[in-house]
Parts: C-alpha cells; structure tokens; sequence
C-alpha cells in the first residue's frame, strides 16, 4: 500500500488540530501534511500544476501520484476510511465547532467542514443509514451481547460496531457545494460576536455559560423552510475554549463509540455514563480535552472543553443557565 497524505492549512490552529485528530482516527491510514511546506508544494506543482488553496488528499505509490479535491476528496475519503470510521470524523469535525455538514471555504474552515462531508457522503452509503424513523409506541430496538447498550437517548457501540439499521439518520444543510443541487438540503449560516443570531432559533433552549465571555454565535437553519439545524455558541478566553453546540436534528439514537488518542494507540477508551449534566449523559476524551454529551427535551447538546478535564466538565456544567431566544 502507498502513502496517503491529507494536506491542510497549519496556519489555522483549528484545522491542525483537527487535522492531528482525523490522522489518529484513521488507524494509520492517513498521514497530514501542512499545505504551507515546501516540499508539499513541490510534489503539488508537479502532480497538479495550478492547485489552488484547498484540502486535498494525495495518494503516492511508487511514482504514481494522485491528487483528489473538493467532492472527489470527500467520496475518497469515506472510501479510504471506511464507513465506522468516516462517521467518527464526522463527529470530531462537529466537537471542533463545524457546522456537521456545511461547506464555507474560509481558511478557518478549510479543513474542518471538507472533511464532515465525507459525513454525508457516509450516510448516503451505509445500509441503513436512511431508515425510516420507529412510529411511535413501537418497542425500542434490542441490541444482542456485544452489540452495544441503550443509554437515555444514546446508543453506546463496541469498537469497531457497525451503525446500527435501527438508527434514523438526520437530514443536515450544505452550506456551499453539492453534489445533487436539484436534491439536496440547502442551509445558511447566521454568525455574529454577540448573542443576535439566536433570534432566528426562536424557541430553542440554549444554555449560556456564566461568567465567560461568549465569543461567537452561530445559527445554522434549512433555506426551504427557515427550520433550525443547530446552534453553536463559543465563549472564552485564547487559552481556554469551551464550545455549546445544541442541535434539535441528530441521528436518533445517538452513536457513540469508543476514542482513541495519540499516546494510547490501539486502546479504544470507551465513553463515560455521567450524572453531572442536566440529564444523564456521556463523557469522552477528545485530543484537546473532553466533551459532554447530553439529550435534553430533544435537543442533543455537546459540550467542548478545550484544556479541561472531568472535573472542569462538571464545574461548567453547573455555570450553564438555560435562556430562550
């Protein structure tokens, strides 16, 4: 097998740590590369004369070298990953502050967001993945032994599970390029450094945190129909960051499986049962610090801590007062 490299722009400290965290996640199958070193633009001016700025995968064997960009990256990289772990990036790009399946090419999000949509190419593939949602009074799924466990709202899988069919796959916005523009869900992106945007989620119930500094709001809604995907609140200091991201559209039940981390190769860490958050939720490991997961009234929130631990997960929790736009 040859190399692969995932190049991105390590000039944007969200994208290079995500970057780190996709190359832990893949298992060994890719490695990042800063678009900004010589010799990767070296092999790109040779490969594709007139690259422009943008994530590209680059596949080497022998001296055959290939390079694969916007919608051709994102089908690649759920082909190369494989279906468990594609769904895996997917959620480190929504833990990182992306919108789960937008596409702005910014430079902070020029990574981030190109990568989520090997998420919604993932959907669209696995068996599955578009399930009718269970009618209502119907009996909860069963999971067998070793296949996972039931946990309020979330489905808790093994290293290595599948997805299961039982699980209803959300809708979610593109945000620039598509595949199928006749067909697919157009989004928008409502951004701002105060609380302003959340007047488009009117009826939303999203927790502030205080005593921090909020520093950026962001509502993300379906253009057909004005209805809400999520909101993304980021309050903090350049030191500490801590990311609210509250959804009313996710799969149902949740999947979660286990992480790994860079200094733990090979040793999946399987989430957390917390008691903690406003209803019983999850905790796992992140490559910059944990998250919280939680379902709420049928919202699912996630809480991003970056540079804390359990201890300062509980802490802010406790800081969270609920408001309604």
């Amino acid at each position: 097998m040859g190399t692969r490299w995932l190049l991105y722009d390590a000039g944007c400290s969200v994208c290079a740590a995500l970057a780190r965290e996709v190359e832990a996640l893949s298992g060994g199958r890719l490695r990042v590369r800063s678009l900004r070193e010589p010799e990767v633009q070296a092999l790109l001016d040779r490969a594709r004369p007139g690259w422009r700025w943008e994530p590209m995968l680059v596949e080497m064997e022998g001296e055959r070298v290939r390079v694969f960009a916007g919608l051709a990256m994102r089908w690649r990289l759920v082909q190369v990953l494989g279906p468990v772990r594609a769904l895996r990036v997917a959620q480190a790009v929504a833990r990182m502050g992306g919108p789960v399946l937008g596409v702005d090419w910014g430079r902070r999000r020029l990574l981030r967001q190109s990568l989520a949509l090997a998420g919604l190419a993932l959907l669209r593939r696995i068996p599955g993945g578009t399930h009718a949602p269970r009618t209502a009074g119907s009996a909860p799924p069963r999971l067998g032994p070793g296949e996972g466990e039931l946990w309020e709202g979330f489905v808790l899988l093994p290293e290595g599970a599948p997805l299961p069919s039982f699980v209803t796959c959300a809708p979610a916005p593109i945000l620039c390029q598509s595949a199928d523009p006749e067909k697919d869900l157009w989004g928008e992106t409502l951004e701002a450094p105060d609380e302003g945007p959340l007047r488009a989620a009117p009826g939303l119930p999203v927790p502030m945190l205080e005593g921090w500094p909020l520093r950026q709001t962001t509502v993300i809604r379906f253009q057909q129909d004005g209805r809400l995907f999520a909101a993304l609140l980021e309050f903090g200091e350049e030191e500490t960051i801590v990311r609210l991201w509250a959804s009313p559209v996710y799969p149902q039940p949740f999947p979660v499986w286990p992480v790994y981390l860079p200094d733990r190769p090979g040793m999946p860490i399987p989430p957390e049962k917390v008691f903690f958050t406003p209803r019983p939720g999850v905790l796992r490991p992140t490559l910059m610090g944990v998250e919280v997961l939680w379902i709420q009234e049928g919202i699912l929130y996630t809480l991003s801590i970056q540079r804390g631990d359990r201890e300062v997960a509980a802490g802010l929790i406790q800081a969270l007062r609920m408001r309604l736009p």
